[in-house]
């Protein structure tokens, strides 16, 4: 749109062309073009101060065309006006956009804005600027006059830069000298202060090139063209003096000395005044006295020697003029890019003193290296004065000693200068800026040829000035000299040179080196070749001191400094200082991370804004202070706080989509600046991008319940939700400044709480189902609640898998929706708080009940919002179970033990939700939805429950009588189907899915449809062999499905010998399981494979299995006995139900109250035997060491201690068997009152042995030793001695009360001590250990006796008992003692009783 821009009324133009031209006026081509007068324009109120303030009329544009032919209009060398040109055009002003900030009233659009300052754009622009904003051109603003000026090759505007219209009234002249090329130096013009006869200003032209000059005394007055044109030295004249192939490279104005100054490639510097003695218009020039360049004007050897002269000082950087306290004077200054400086004091009509020449380049590189220590290092020869200004003299009162820069001098004859320096090193890729303080004196010395002041590197901008940019470097020092701008071709630096105020704090600071940086920031434009800062000027706030000396007041009076920047491509842009004076107060702004992000965020996502926010400059901060200002910049745009944001949102949805463009605009930003933010950050901002996603969703959902409720009824859920949030939960709504509507703050203020929000619409069904809701309205409810559970929590999943690449978490696992790992270090995700969590479950659970009662199984429905809700809940489902699982997942991983604890909870509750939940799915017959759930969560167990009852119910269907053939063949092609999935899932699966379809078919439909199902064989088999509890099926299993005889033995071997429980099963399996190993074992088929080897290994270890059910039949043929000799005779005499009491009452033992442990565990097995229960060999062994036998049953079956010590040879082994064995003689020992045996005196010897032959020891010892001669029992039973059987289990018991507590184990112990204590008692006192040997040589004898008896009598014919049964040995034993025959065994105990006179 412009091209460079002459700032302040000076251009700056490109060096001269090498080709000369003659200084002879061109002819016009015609007579007529001679006195063509310029274009009419219609007469208007002159601009003045309420220009700017509130423009009435509509745009108007001008064209001031020169009497002489253009340039243009003979198209020479390709510099062509466009058609835009030939024709001003007035557009109507533009609308603004509705992402663009309008400022209170002025039209700007703001750009960005900070703490420190603002940048706008300004809405004025010529209609022909806006067309053409590729050309090169260049201009400049000038405040004091309120205009703006912009050249090209063709053409001079002219327009009011600060109006408040789009398409300002502006003015076009076409330049009378046009440029021949397009390369050619740009046109050099500036604006004239207004004459005293007029309001508007003037415009003088100069072409660099050919000296060429014109002059305009108003740009609203044409008569100064008329005027001129009938005077032959008219406004349109040439530079005298000018060397061939020299060329004007600045134009200045002279301040009150009425003129110009001008610059020359060469080094010259002239004077042009436009006007005589009399203040009429016209052109003449007076060169200046200086070293700079050559002051003659010959032609031969002129331009070497200017050339070679400028080389060794260097060009000409700047020059600049300062207003004098006199009239008609001003001080001109010039210095070049090596550090020369000159001054003049210059009159008016080009009179001028030369005040001094001073080569300050040494004293300001040492002032700048001493500043900066990266500036030492670059080297010397490369520092370049780009530019500088004067600082103001006048300040007001209150502004001073806010600067560090000196104050200025009294005296004219010093020049308080700021220059702009630069150093670079020798490849030119860093570049270090400078501002350096100078003041020039007339009174220089060589020691002292400058006093040099303050050094303020710049360290935000190092980029190198382009050589080809329109426009050279600017620096500008508005009033009050506290904020420095330092305009490039691509961007603007504005910085501070405040000083800090005094404090104990700053003196620390200070003396410490610690003192903050002062502020200083950058404004760049986007790298666009369109873009290009082409003019730049500045507003200053008026000095209320201003003497009529300082010249007249400025029309643009600001409060604060402002640059002005012209944009080719953009428009007008205005850095607008908010507050100058805080710079200077005791907290300054401060550039921060947070700042420049937000400068990013929400100027950065206009595609049509100009400037750009990723360029970091020398602005550099941590990755760590990027991440705290992303958090905090993006919880205020959830909450719309801060300056940025309206309390109102007529749409609410685009607001919601302007707030995620902010967001997605912090991580772009953040990926562009490379910033690395922790895990941790990049999740938070994730989260709040998806609350701020979910918000949008919900709003929608919200207007969908709107149009669809009643016009009665347009509370939907949302609104209630917002009244039923607690206070302290949500941002109040200020009623006082119209914030009526609750809802909408709510999305504007408080959706950072989305957490809370989403889990309060369960609540709000449970309070209004308690104040008893309509039943259609509670559908309402209950179906939107259904839609907010399940749109905004499955949209945030979506939402983040779609963005993890976004937010620099490409790298995460998520698995639907959620990290299936790495939740270590972060806090819980929004979406499984426990609130939404808990209330997702009672949702499910209530709509699932609400559908079960009110849908009718059909599409129709007498509510539809009914059907909706069903359609929702597989859904809704599916996410309960997300959040769940994520729930459980977080919470497990924290530091926290507590939240470890709940997390182990809530997989608990997961693992069988998971399960559960699908099958309540399927409970609305969303069959094929609740299928899918299962296999995502990988429930088989609900997978296998839901299909094994789709496909019941499909049978069932089929079985209906009535069913007509269509539906028949539909429902048949389902079923097979679905069998066949079956089969599938038998592939894909495997057991895992295998074990819970057996399980489910087991307990629902039974064995026979276990046993019945064909679809598989394996895992059927399997699944039966890995379930002990299935051993009874299993074996059927074995024998029909597999024809596996041999594992059907060991399955009922294994569960006859290790796990029945009843006595009966245990012996029926263990026979079967035998006799099927014997039959197994016989088939020549099962040993044809066999090796010798294996055949014998294989007898081997069947003949010890065999031998282990034969053990087993023989505990349970004892077991048997008891049962049928001792209960079943009590049992056929009881009442029904009074068994127990009565067989405990006959079988009661008679044992101290003390030891009552003793008949707890008696009657623990008696009732088990009652029972038919399987006894354990201990418990066995239990009961017949302790069951008194009553007289008229005993002899029914074998001695009771021999088939415990049976019991304990087929049932224990080792210690364990060797310490039942102890405990069995202990209580036999203990069956007989040895006391009274003992005493015989007054007793014959019959009476002692048949006594003695009644007792149970005897029988022991018959029983032993009958079964010992006969070889009835292949067991070597011991016989042990009352001192062997002592001690048994008096430390520790058997194996049985291991995992009882300790009282119990003492009562036990404490019943075994009085046992053994009973027992020594008679060994020590009773002579136990003599009888004990005694009753065993008789017994002995008395079996040998009754076999001798048997023996001869069998010799007779006589027909006798079989020694081998059990009975035989006590039969024999009891025979025995009935002879008169005393065994010589007996004879010492008798007659040591007769001696001794008693048993003691």
């Amino acid at each position: 749109m412009f091209s460079n821009s002459i700032n302040n009324g000076v251009e700056t133009a490109s060096l001269a062309s090498s080709t000369t031209r003659g200084r002879r006026r061109q002819r016009p081509l015609s007579s007529d073009n001679s006195v063509q007068q310029p274009k009419a324009k219609r007469q208007r109120l002159p601009l003045n101060d309420q220009t700017f303030a509130n423009p009435t009329t509509a745009p108007e544009t001008y064209e001031v065309k020169s009497a002489r032919p253009s340039m243009v209009e003979l198209k020479q060398d390709g510099i062509e006006e466009s058609p835009a040109s030939k024709q001003e055009l007035s557009f109507r002003s533009k609308k603004a956009r509705t992402g663009e900030r309008l400022s209170k009233g002025d039209g700007s659009i703001l750009l960005s804005t900070n703490v420190a300052f603002d940048v706008r754009k300004l809405p004025a622009l010529p209609d022909r600027l806006k067309l053409d904003a590729t050309s090169r051109q260049h201009g400049s603003a000038d405040s004091s006059t309120g205009y703006a000026l912009s050249l090209s090759h063709t053409h001079a505007i002219v327009w009011p830069y600060a109006t408040h219209t789009q398409s300002p009234e502006s003015f076009t002249f076409t330049l009378p000298y046009p440029s021949k090329h397009s390369t050619d130096p740009l046109p050099l013009g500036a604006l004239v202060p207004p004459s005293a006869s007029s309001s508007e200003p003037g415009l003088v032209v100069v072409m660099p090139s050919s000296g060429k000059v014109t002059y305009w005394e108003s740009i609203s007055s044409a008569t100064t063209l008329d005027f001129m044109r009938h005077q032959q030295n008219g406004i349109e004249d040439s530079i005298t003096g000018m060397f061939s192939g020299e060329v004007v490279i600045q134009i200045i104005q002279a301040e009150s000395a009425a003129g110009f100054i001008l610059a020359f490639s060469s080094g010259r510097i002239a004077y042009l005044s436009v006007r005589d003695a009399h203040g009429r218009p016209k052109i003449s020039n007076q060169f200046l006295r200086t070293s700079l360049g050559p002051a003659g004007s010959g032609f031969f050897g002129s331009i070497r020697h200017a050339l070679s002269h400028a080389a060794s000082q260097g060009d000409i950087a700047a020059i600049r003029s300062e207003r004098s306290a006199k009239q008609g004077e001003c001080t001109v200054v010039a210095v070049t890019s090596k550090g020369r400086l000159h001054s003049w004091r210059v009159h008016r009509g080009g009179h001028h003193d030369l005040l001094a020449e001073v080569d300050a380049r040494v004293a300001i590189l040492g002032a700048i290296q001493q500043a900066d220590k990266i500036n030492s290092r670059l080297p010397a020869e490369s520092l370049k004065i780009l530019d500088f200004c004067f600082v103001p003299r006048t300040v007001d009162p209150k502004h001073r000693g806010m600067s560090q820069l000196r104050p200025s001098p009294e005296s004219e004859d010093q020049q308080h200068l700021l220059l702009l320096v630069s150093l670079t090193n020798t490849n030119k890729q860093t570049w270090r800026y400078t501002l350096v303080e100078a003041v020039l004196s007339t009174d220089v010395s060589a020691e002292t040829p400058i006093d040099i002041g303050m050094a303020r590197p710049i360290s935000s901008y190092y980029t190198a000035p382009d050589a080809h940019a329109l426009a050279k470097p600017r620096l500008y020092l508005p009033r009050p000299n506290i904020i420095a701008f330092l305009v490039f071709d691509h961007a603007a630096v504005v910085a501070s040179i405040a000083q800090t105020p005094d404090s104990p704090d700053s003196q620390i600071l200070e003396d410490n080196h610690l003192l903050p940086a002062s502020f200083e920031d950058v404004v760049d434009l986007r790298a666009d070749p369109t873009l290009e800062i082409v003019g730049s000027g500045i507003e200053e706030p008026q000095n209320p001191g201003l003497g009529s000396g300082e010249g007249r007041v400025s029309r643009i009076r600001p409060k604060n400094p402002a640059a002005v920047l012209l944009v080719r491509g953009a428009g007008t842009l205005r850095i607008a200082v908010t507050d100058v004076e805080r710079f200077a107060s005791e907290k300054p702004p401060e550039v921060t991370s947070k700042i420049k992000l937000e400068q990013a965020v929400f100027f950065g996502v206009k595609e049509d804004n100009p400037l750009v926010f990723d360029v970091q400059h020398g602005i550099r901060f941590t990755d760590a202070e990027y991440g705290v200002a992303a958090l905090e910049l993006s919880q205020e745009i959830l909450t719309s706080a801060g300056k940025h944001f309206s309390s109102l949102a007529v749409r609410v949805d685009n607001n919601i989509k302007e707030r995620m463009q902010y967001l997605e605009k912090i991580m772009t930003q953040i990926k562009s600046l490379k910033v690395n933010l922790s895990r941790g950050t990049k999740w938070q901002l994730l989260w709040n991008a998806e609350k701020l996603h979910v918000a949008n969703t919900i709003w929608h959902k919200h207007e969908d319940f709107v149009r669809l409720r009643p016009a009665t009824s347009k509370k939907s859920i949302l609104a209630e939700i917002v009244e039923f949030i607690r206070s302290e939960e949500k941002t109040e709504a200020n009623v006082a400044k119209g914030e009526v509507d609750e809802l909408r703050h709510w999305f504007l203020r408080d959706v950072d709480r989305m957490e809370i929000f989403i889990a309060w619409a369960y609540e709000v069904i449970k309070h209004n189902s308690k104040a008893n809701l309509d039943k259609s309205s509670l559908t309402t409810l209950i179906y939107e609640a259904a839609e907010i559970y399940n749109s905004a929590i499955r949209d945030a999943f979506q939402f983040r898998t779609r963005n993890l690449e976004l937010y620099g978490l490409a790298g995460e696992k998520l698995e639907h929706g959620i990290l299936t790992d790495g939740y270590a270090g972060l806090p819980t995700p929004w979406t499984c708080a426990p609130f939404i969590a808990n209330n997702v479950k009672r949702q499910v659970e209530l709509s699932t009940e609400w559908v079960k009662q009110h849908w009718t199984g059909g599409s129709e429905s007498p509510n539809p919002l009914v059907q909706k809700t069903r359609e929702l809940l597989p859904q809704m489902t599916e996410v309960y179970l997300t959040v769940l699982q994520e729930l459980s997942r977080s919470s497990q991983a924290s530091d926290d033990p507590r939240k470890v604890e709940d997390g182990q909870k809530y997989d608990a509750l997961y693992e069988q939700d998971r399960h559960n939940k699908v099958i309540l799915l399927a409970q609305t017959e969303n069959w094929e939805a609740a299928i899918q759930i299962a296999e995502n969560h990988d429930s088989l167990a609900a997978l296998a429950q839901i299909i094994t009852q789709e496909i019941d119910g499909i049978t069932r269907q089929l079985e209906t009588p009535g069913c007509l053939p269509e539906q028949y063949e539909k429902l048949e092609s389902k079923k097979a189907a679905k069998e066949n999935r079956v089969l599938e899932y038998f592939q894909t699966y495997g057991k895992d899915f295998a074990f819970p379809f057996y399980e489910y078919l087991f307990t629902t439909f039974g064995v026979d449809a276990l046993l019945d199902y064909e679809g598989d064989k394996e895992y059927k088999t399997m699944y039966l062999r890995t379930k002990p509890e299935l051993a009874k099926i299993s074996w059927i299993n074995d024998v029909i499905g597999e024809e596996d005889i041999d594992h059907a033995a060991d399955t009922l071997l294994d569960l006859g010998l290790a796990r029945e429980q009843q006595i009966w099963n245990k012996k029926i399996e263990l026979s079967l399981g035998k006799l099927a190993r014997m039959a197994e074992s016989s088939r020549p088929s099962s040993k044809a494979s066999m090796s010798l080897q294996d055949l014998k290994i294989d007898g081997i270890a069947e003949d010890a299995q065999v031998d282990a059910i034969d053990k087993e039949l023989a505990i349970i043929e004892i077991q048997d006995a008891v049962y049928n000799t001792q209960l079943q005779p009590v049992i056929g005499v009881a009442l029904e139900g009074d068994e127990l009491r009565l067989v405990q009452e006959t079988f009661a033992l008679k044992i101290p109250k003390k030891y009552k442990i003793l008949s707890q565990l008696f009657d623990d097995a008696l009732q088990r035997l009652l029972d038919h229960e399987a006894l354990d060999p201990l418990v066995l062994i239990d009961l017949l060491t302790l069951i008194p036998l009553p007289q008229e049953t005993e002899e029914h079956m074998p001695n009771q201690f021999f088939l415990a010590a049976r019991v304990a040879y087929n049932g224990l082994n080792g210690a364990e068997r060797v310490q039942a064995e102890r405990l069995i003689w202990r209580r036999c020992y203990l069956r007989e009152d040895w006391t009274a045996l003992n005493n015989t005196t007054l007793k014959n010897d019959n009476d002692i042995v048949e006594v003695l032959g009644r007792t149970s020891l005897f029988g022991f010892y018959c029983t032993l030793y009958a079964n010992q001669q006969t070889a009835g029992d292949k067991n070597d039973y011991r016989r042990l001695s009352p001192s062997e059987a002592a001690g048994v289990y008096t430390e520790t018991l058997d194996r049985r009360f291991e995992k009882m507590d300790k009282g119990y184990r003492e009562k036990v112990l404490e019943a075994m001590r009085w046992e053994d204590k009973e027992l020594l008692k008679h060994v020590e006192k009773h002579r136990l250990e003599q009888w004990a040997k005694e009753t065993r040589k008789y017994a002995e004898d008395a079996v040998d006796q009754q076999y001798d008896e048997t023996t001869a009598a069998g010799a007779d014919g006589a027909v006798l008992s079989s020694p081998k049964s059990p009975t035989s040995p006590t039969t024999a034993a009891a025979s025995a003692m009935r002879q008169t025959r005393q065994p010589k065994a007996f004879e010492g105990i008798t007659n040591g009783q007769g001696q001794n006179g008693g048993t003691h």
